[in-house]
C-alpha cells in the first residue's frame, strides 16, 4: 500500500449490480400515471428520487440531510435489491446509512416491518440510535410517528402503519415468530450462521401479500409450460428483503461464503433453478441453494477506505491504524478484504477450531457471569492501571482435562482499592482455586490489599500465596501465585497456550448460547471479542541473543504512538491459562482449598 502517510486512492469502491437504463427520466416532470392529490404525487417523486426524499423529509444536525453521491448509490441499491450486501470500511458510515434506509422505508412504503438484528443488542441499537437522531431533528417525521418504545428486549418506532424494531439475537428462542418485510443484519460475520438460517431468515418467509404473489407465480408457471414465457422473463418482484452488512472477516467465516455465492450469481448473470449454481460448489463448501434465483435480486456494495471521499474519515487515524494493526486485521477493517487467516502468533483459524459449536464433536458453551458450584475456576490478573487496562480472565476447569474461557473483564483509571474489590467480587461469584497475578506493574500492591484485614469484607478470607512456606501459617485462602514475567516464562506460557488451543484443551465460548438479557451479557462478550483480537495481533520477534519477545507490532511512524494498541486481556488469559495448566498438572483438580467458603456466598 506504500507509505502509510500517503493514502492510495487509485482504487475505487466496487459496487456490483447497480441498475442502469438507456432512458434518463426526470421524476419531477415526467410522471407515470395520474395522481388524485399533491400528497400522492410527492410520495411518488420521493420513491423515484430517494436523495430528494432524504433532503426534504430528514434533518441532520439542524440541516436538511444531504447525501454524498456514494451514499445515494448505497441507498438506491439497498432499496432496489432483495439481497444486498453492504461491505464498508470501519468508520465509513455504514450504520448511519442503514438507519437512513430503515427510516425512509418505513415512511414511504407504509406497512413495512423493518427488523434490525445483530450479534448483540447493543449493535442493533447503534443503527436505531441513528434513526432516533434523525427523528429528533425532523419535525415532519415526528408528526407522523405514533410511538417510540425502549424495552429491555426491544426498541421500536411506529410510523403510520409501519414499524422499525431493534431486537436482541440471543440464542434465537425469544424472537421466533417475528415477521418482517425488511431484515437488516448488521455485523453479519458475528451472527451465528445456524441462528440466522433457522430463526432470522424465517422473519421474511411469508410474503407481504402472499395471495397475490401465489397468483402471479401460478400464472407465470402456466405461461412457461405453454411456451409463452421464458424463465428469465418472469416479472421481478423485490418482495421481502434481507440486507447483510458489516466489515469483512476471515475466509473461514460464513460471511465469506455468502459473499462468494452472491458474486458467483451476479458475475454469471444467473437466472433459473438453484441446482445449476450448486454444481459450482463441492460438498466441502457446505453450500446448497434452493428455488429459483435471479441475479437482479443480488448486489454487493464493497467500499474500502480508499473509496470514501476525502474528508469523510480521519486520515491520521487511518495512518495510525495501518502502522499499528496487523496486516490481516487492517485488510478486513479498512480494505474490505477477506484474508485467509490472521498473521500473528495466534491464528484466528485455530481459535475458531477451538470454539465448540463451530466444529463438530465439541459441546458448545457461553460466557458465565457467576460460577457453577460443581466446578473449579482459576483467575489471571494483569494489574496495569493507568497506561493500560487492569484485566481479569477466568477459565473453568473441566473433568476431561480441558478448560473453558468463560469470563473476561477490564477496567481503566481505577484506583488499586477498586481493582482489588473487583477481584474479591469475582471470588464471591466463582469457585476460584488459583489466582495468577503479574507481580510487576502493581501486582504486589494488589497482593498487599488482598491480605489487608481492614479492607476485607465481613467473613471474607485473606488471600495468601500457595507456594510460600511462611504463608502457610496464616489463616485464609492459599491460592495466589505471583508470576515474574521473565522472557523464559513469557515464551513458555505463550507456547503452552498456543498448544492448548491447537489441541482443543483451551476452548472458547460461542455467543449463540447466551441465555441472559443482552444488557447483562453484552459487556462480557465485548471483552471476549477484544481479547481474541488482542491475541491475533501478537507477533514474535527475536533479539540477536535469541530471546523471543511476544508483543504487538511495532509502530511504523512516530505519530502513530498516539493510537495505543492494548494486550491486557490477552495477558490476563495468558496468566489464567498458565494457572489452569499448572494446577491440573499438579493433580489438584476437584480439591477445594477451603471447603465451604465459596458456598457461603451463594
Amino acid at each position: 500500500m506504500g507509505d502509510p502517510q500517503i493514502l492510495n486512492r487509485d482504487r475505487l469502491p466496487i459496487t456490483y449490480q447497480i441498475d442502469s437504463t438507456n432512458e434518463i427520466r426526470n421524476p419531477f416532470f415526467e410522471r407515470y400515471g395520474r395522481f388524485d392529490d399533491s400528497y400522492e404525487e410527492f410520495v411518488d417523486v420521493c420513491l423515484n428520487n430517494l436523495t430528494f426524499a432524504t433532503f426534504n423529509l430528514m434533518k441532520w444536525k439542524g440541516r436538511p440531510l444531504e447525501l454524498a453521491p456514494f451514499q445515494s448509490v448505497i441507498l438506491q441499491t439497498l432499496w432496489d435489491k432483495t439481497f444486498p450486501i453492504l461491505l464498508m470500511t470501519r468508520g465509513g458510515g455504514k450504520s448511519f446509512m442503514l438507519g437512513v434506509y430503515a427510516l425512509l422505508r418505513a415512511i414511504l412504503v407504509q406497512g413495512s416491518k423493518v427488523v434490525i438484528v445483530a450479534a448483540s443488542f447493543r449493535q442493533s441499537k447503534v443503527v436505531f440510535d441513528y434513526i432516533l437522531k434523525i427523528w429528533e431533528g425532523s419535525p415532519l417525521i415526528q408528526s407522523a410517528t405514533a410511538n417510540i418504545s425502549k424495552q429491555n428486549d426491544s426498541w421500536e418506532m411506529i410510523i403510520g402503519e409501519s414499524s422499525i424494531k431493534a431486537l436482541p439475537l440471543g440464542n434465537g428462542e425469544k424472537i421466533r415468530g417475528i415477521r418482517a418485510t425488511d431484515i437488516i443484519c448488521d455485523e453479519y460475520a458475528s451472527i451465528p450462521e445456524e441462528i440466522f438460517q433457522v430463526v432470522v431468515r424465517g422473519f421474511a418467509a411469508v410474503s407481504a401479500d402472499p395471495v397475490e404473489a401465489a397468483k402471479l407465480l401460478a400464472l407465470e408457471d402456466d405461461r412457461i409450460r405453454r411456451g409463452q414465457l421464458k424463465e428469465g422473463d418472469r416479472k421481478r418482484i423485490i418482495g421481502n428483503k434481507i440486507i447483510y452488512s458489516g466489515t469483512a472477516s476471515y475466509r473461514f467465516n460464513h460471511f465469506w461464503k455468502l459473499y462468494s455465492i452472491h458474486k458467483l450469481i451476479i458475475d454469471n448473470g444467473f437466472v433459473g433453478d438453484a441446482k445449476e449454481i450448486n454444481k459450482e460448489f463441492t460438498e466441502d463448501d457446505g453450500i446448497k441453494l434452493e428455488g429459483n434465483l435471479d441475479y437482479r435480486d443480488y448486489a454487493i456494495i464493497q467500499i474500502p477506505y480508499t473509496g470514501i471521499p476525502r474528508g469523510f474519515m480521519d486520515e491520521k487515524q487511518i495512518n495510525q491504524a495501518y502502522a499499528t494493526m496487523p496486516k490481516a486485521l487492517f485488510s478486513m477493517e479498512y480494505e474490505c478484504m477477506f484474508p485467509n487467516d490472521s498473521d500473528g502468533f495466534y491464528k484466528r483459524s485455530s481459535i475458531n477450531d477451538a470454539t465448540p459449536g463451530l466444529e463438530d464433536g465439541l459441546e458448545s458453551f457461553g460466557v458465565e457471569l457467576s460460577g457453577d458450584p460443581n466446578f473449579e475456576y482459576v483467575m489471571g490478573v494483569d494489574p496495569a492501571r493507568k497506561t493500560d487496562n487492569f484485566a481479569i480472565s477466568i477459565v473453568k476447569l473441566m473433568k476431561d482435562g480441558s478448560y473453558r474461557n468463560v469470563y473476561s473483564d477490564s477496567m481503566r483509571n481505577k484506583n488499586w482499592v477498586e481493582a482489588m474489590r473487583r477481584v474479591r467480587d469475582l471470588l464471591r461469584k466463582f469457585n476460584i482455586v488459583r489466582i495468577a497475578i503479574d507481580q510487576g506493574g502493581g501486582g504486589t500492591t494488589i497482593e498487599d490489599l488482598l491480605q489487608n484485614r481492614e479492607l476485607a469484607g465481613y467473613g471474607e478470607p485473606l488471600i495468601w500465596r500457595f507456594n510460600e512456606i511462611e504463608h502457610r501459617r496464616y489463616e485464609g485462602l492459599h491460592i495466589l501465585e505471583m508470576v515474574n514475567f521473565s522472557p523464559t516464562w513469557i515464551a513458555e506460557a505463550n507456547y503452552g497456550m498456543a498448544s492448548d488451543i491447537e489441541h482443543k484443551k483451551l476452548l472458547f465460548p460461542l455467543r449463540n448460547l447466551e441465555v441472559d438479557i443482552d444488557e447483562i451479557t453484552d459487556p462480557v462478550w465485548d471483552e471476549m471479542d477484544a481479547q481474541v483480537n488482542e491475541m491475533c495481533m501478537i507477533t514474535v520477534t527475536a533479539t540477536k541473543t535469541g530471546i523471543q519477545h511476544f508483543d504487538l507490532p511495532e509502530t511504523q511512524s512516530e505519530s502513530s504512538i498516539n493510537l495505543v494498541q492494548r494486550k491486557d486481556r490477552y495477558s490476563a488469559l495468558l496468566l489464567s491459562s498458565y494457572a489452569a495448566r499448572t494446577y491440573m498438572i499438579e493433580g489438584m483438580g476437584n480439591i477445594s482449598p477451603e471447603p465451604g467458603f465459596w458456598a457461603d456466598y451463594l
